[in-house]
Protein backbone atom coordinates (compact mmCIF):
# COMPACT_ATOMS: atom_id res chain seq x y z
CA UNK A 1 0.00 0.00 0.00
CA UNK A 2 1.10 3.84 0.32
CA UNK A 3 4.12 4.61 2.42
CA UNK A 4 4.60 0.78 3.07
CA UNK A 5 8.46 0.82 1.58
CA UNK A 6 10.98 3.33 2.88
CA UNK A 7 11.20 6.63 3.33
CA UNK A 8 13.86 7.02 0.87
CA UNK A 9 11.45 5.80 -2.02
CA UNK A 10 8.27 7.34 -0.91
CA UNK A 11 10.26 10.69 -1.12
CA UNK A 12 11.73 9.17 -4.81
CA UNK A 13 8.60 8.31 -5.76
CA UNK A 14 7.03 11.97 -4.74
CA UNK A 15 9.93 12.91 -7.18
CA UNK A 16 9.48 11.27 -10.16
CA UNK A 17 5.74 11.73 -9.82
CA UNK A 18 6.12 15.60 -10.00
CA UNK A 19 8.81 15.99 -12.63
CA UNK A 20 6.54 13.24 -15.00
CA UNK A 21 3.82 16.25 -14.46
CA UNK A 22 6.00 18.89 -15.14
CA UNK A 23 7.03 17.18 -18.13
CA UNK A 24 3.79 16.49 -19.53
CA UNK A 25 3.10 20.23 -19.17
CA UNK A 26 5.91 20.81 -21.27
CA UNK A 27 4.66 18.19 -23.78
CA UNK A 28 1.35 19.56 -23.73
CA UNK A 29 2.90 23.31 -23.90
CA UNK A 30 5.46 22.09 -27.06
CA UNK A 31 1.92 20.94 -29.09
CA UNK A 32 0.06 23.98 -28.61
CA UNK A 33 2.69 26.72 -29.22
CA UNK A 34 5.06 24.60 -32.01
CA UNK A 35 7.78 25.15 -29.94
CA UNK A 36 10.50 22.80 -27.62
CA UNK A 37 12.98 23.93 -25.58
CA UNK A 38 16.05 22.07 -26.86
CA UNK A 39 19.01 22.28 -24.41
CA UNK A 40 19.27 25.61 -24.23
CA UNK A 41 17.30 27.23 -26.95
CA UNK A 42 13.48 26.85 -28.01
CA UNK A 43 13.45 25.41 -31.44
CA UNK A 44 10.23 25.83 -33.06
CA UNK A 45 8.59 22.84 -35.49
CA UNK A 46 9.24 25.02 -38.76
CA UNK A 47 12.63 24.79 -38.04
CA UNK A 48 13.07 21.19 -36.98
CA UNK A 49 10.77 20.07 -39.92
CA UNK A 50 7.24 17.94 -38.54
CA UNK A 51 9.33 14.51 -38.48
CA UNK A 52 11.80 15.59 -35.88
CA UNK A 53 9.58 17.78 -34.07
CA UNK A 54 7.41 14.30 -33.54
CA UNK A 55 10.37 12.73 -32.59
CA UNK A 56 11.27 14.58 -29.83
CA UNK A 57 7.34 15.04 -28.16
CA UNK A 58 7.27 11.07 -28.65
CA UNK A 59 10.66 11.24 -26.62
CA UNK A 60 9.27 13.46 -24.40
CA UNK A 61 6.14 11.38 -23.54
CA UNK A 62 8.51 8.02 -23.38
CA UNK A 63 10.30 9.77 -20.21
CA UNK A 64 7.12 10.84 -18.56
CA UNK A 65 5.44 7.31 -18.51
CA UNK A 66 8.62 5.97 -17.59
CA UNK A 67 8.79 8.49 -14.93
CA UNK A 68 5.43 7.75 -13.94
CA UNK A 69 5.83 3.84 -13.83
CA UNK A 70 8.86 4.71 -11.31
CA UNK A 71 6.84 6.90 -8.92
CA UNK A 72 3.96 4.71 -8.67
CA UNK A 73 6.09 1.77 -8.32
CA UNK A 74 8.10 3.50 -5.27
CA UNK A 75 4.47 4.58 -4.21
CA UNK A 76 2.43 2.16 -4.72
CA UNK A 77 4.56 -1.05 -3.98
CA UNK A 78 3.61 -2.41 -7.93
CA UNK A 79 6.82 -4.74 -7.52
CA UNK A 80 7.85 -4.01 -10.99
CA UNK A 81 11.49 -4.50 -9.31
CA UNK A 82 13.22 -7.15 -9.08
Amino acid sequence: MFGTGRPEEIFVGIVALVLAALMAQRVRRADATGEIPLWRKRTTRKELGEAKFRFLQAANVAVTVLLIIAGLDMLVGLQLRG
